[in-house]
């Protein structure tokens, strides 16, 4: 009896991994992909660090033209 109660457990455990595997997986609500391409990742971060870059430009940009404005005013 118990080499059959065993066998019944890891067939169970192995249908259960299967389940577990073929789910949709979401994170914060936004369904998560089985497989990552890690290659896609990195080309993207390396775009975001571009758009920071350029968006820290403009930002001293503006505060040093605020700047000048505020020295004629003053």
């Amino acid at each position: 009896m118990s080499a059959a109660a065993g066998a019944i457990g890891v067939a169970g455990g192995v249908l259960l991994g299967r389940t577990a595997l073929q789910r949709n997986r979401k994170l914060l609500g936004v369904k998560m992909p089985v497989k990552i391409d890690l290659a896609d990742v990195t080309k993207q971060i390396g775009v975001a660090g571009k758009q920071f870059g350029k968006l820290a430009g403009e930002v001293r940009a503006v505060r040093e033209k605020a700047e000048q404005v505020g020295k004629a005013i003053g």
